[in-house]
């Protein structure tokens, strides 16, 4: 038995090639593209169906989220009860989730009860009923759990936050207030489906341990004839400024905490500049050994957790820092951040700090193709940004491999300029003067 000295760092590796498996790709008889990943080593698959159905496309607010939600709670032929019991039956596994640019249903499930578990996904997709009862009982829990959430601090400073970078009535900036659940009605949620969960909005992504067997079920079930209204051209994004202001605040005076939100636009995934702003993003606050991190967590005290991240939206990303501070540290806290962006602008980065986030970042990426299910999530990345392929991939392994100090500061100086950023803070006023 060898014995080790923990004493010494492990050595770190940069690999020189990461090989990323590729989906295969068909367009079934009624116009969905279809991707499949074979890539499994047990009897179980995983079937997205991606529809262009956010939130920017709802006439009323909430209903994309309530479609969504409602999906599987009646059929013609099937109660909310009776969908929940067959696909327990079979073994299978449902979910659903929107966001501001889509809404995605998946269904897990074994490949030999696979047929059974399309045909019970093909009645929730093409022909729900959205029942009152269930609908009245969706109204009231949405609108009592908004009361809670609206309670908190990082609720407030994030819907402060999107509503600053795009304005209170720009799709990407508007928020509901709990009465809007009680204004949606079965109605509303059946034109939505009919507008935006159709085969001409629908892209599927199939994963797992498939062949020819596989394939041909998701042809029967979902790719010989259309179903919906069918589009074919989507509602633009509406234009928005530069936001004016750049600070904000909310107070809520019996709160513990203060939430920090502070950020900007940023260039989309397409742009020259992306890759490199991963990495620097990273830097500052991206991982558990950030800057942002060591600074206000670990030196000063002033948090449990503090991170940066890029959000990425259809045609464009937003750039964001979050946290939430002990409300005496709030000012304290703010000030740091700035300083930690400063230094960023102002000084290069050392090699070995840049090595240690370049393995991070390689081996994220690898972690993204773990699995043929990790490989769907990342199919459906590239799909929601339009012509982006696997190009992004080794576009991204280059720049990560071979940035250097200078590029990184560069970006800074471009990207992070204070007069650039919104800051959003919620928490007590006290605590803001």
């Amino acid at each position: 038995m060898h014995n080790i000295n923990r004493k010494i760092q492990p050595t770190r590796h940069i690999p020189d090639k990461i090989k990323i498996i590729k989906a295969d790709s068909c367009i079934l008889p009624n116009g969905i593209q279809l991707f499949s990943i074979n890539a499994g080593t047990e009897d179980i698959c995983k079937i997205d169906l991606n529809f262009h159905a956010g939130s920017r496309y709802q006439n009323k607010l909430l209903e994309s989220r309530a479609t969504m939600a409602m999906l599987s709670e009646g059929t013609p032929s099937l109660t909310s009860h009776q969908i929940a019991e067959k696909l327990d039956f079979y073994g299978s596994f449902f979910e659903h989730s929107s966001d501001r640019d889509f809404g995605k249903v998946s269904i897990f499930s074994l490949n030999k009860y696979l047929d059974q578990s399309l045909e019970i996904l093909e009645q929730i997709i093409k022909t729900p009923t959205f029942p009152e009862k269930e609908m009245e009982t969706f109204r009231i829990k949405g609108k009592q759990s908004l009361l809670v959430e609206l309670e908190k601090v990082t609720t407030l400073a994030r819907q402060e936050f999107f509503k600053g970078l795009f304005g209170a009535t720009h799709p990407y900036g508007v928020s509901a207030s709990p009465n809007d659940f009680m204004n949606l009605f079965s109605t509303d949620l059946s034109d939505f489906h009919q507008k935006h969960l159709n085969s001409s909005q629908c892209t599927i992504v199939l994963a797992g341990k498939i062949g020819n067997h596989e394939l041909n079920l998701i042809e029967k079930h979902f790719g010989n004839k259309g179903w919906g209204n069918e589009i074919s051209n989507l509602i633009e994004l509406p234009q928005f400024s530069n936001p004016q202001k750049r600070k904000f605040y909310t107070p809520k005076e019996d709160a513990l905490q203060s939430a920090i939100r502070i950020g900007r636009h940023i260039v989309s995934r397409k742009h020259p500049d992306y890759s490199g702003l991963i990495i620097l993003n990273t830097i500052l606050g991206g991982y558990f050994g950030s800057r942002l991190m060591k600074n206000i967590r670990e030196d000063k005290g002033y948090t449990y957790g503090i991170s940066s991240s890029i959000l990425s939206l259809k045609e464009l990303c937003i750039f964001v820092i979050g946290t939430e501070v002990g409300a005496e540290h709030t000012l304290p806290a703010l000030k740091e951040i700035y300083h930690e962006i400063d230094r960023l602008r102002n000084e290069l980065i050392s090699e070995e700090e840049l090595d240690l986030v370049r393995n991070y970042l390689l081996g994220e990426l690898l972690r993204t193709f773990d699995g043929p299910f990790a490989i769907a999530d990342s199919i459906t990345s590239l799909y929601e940004y339009n012509d982006l392929d696997y190009s992004f991939f080794d576009k991204t392994i280059e720049v990560i491999k071979t940035i250097t100090p200078n590029q990184i500061m560069n970006l800074a100086n471009t990207y992070l300029r204070n007069n650039d950023l919104i800051e959003c803070v919620a928490g007590p006023i006290s605590n803001q003067n």
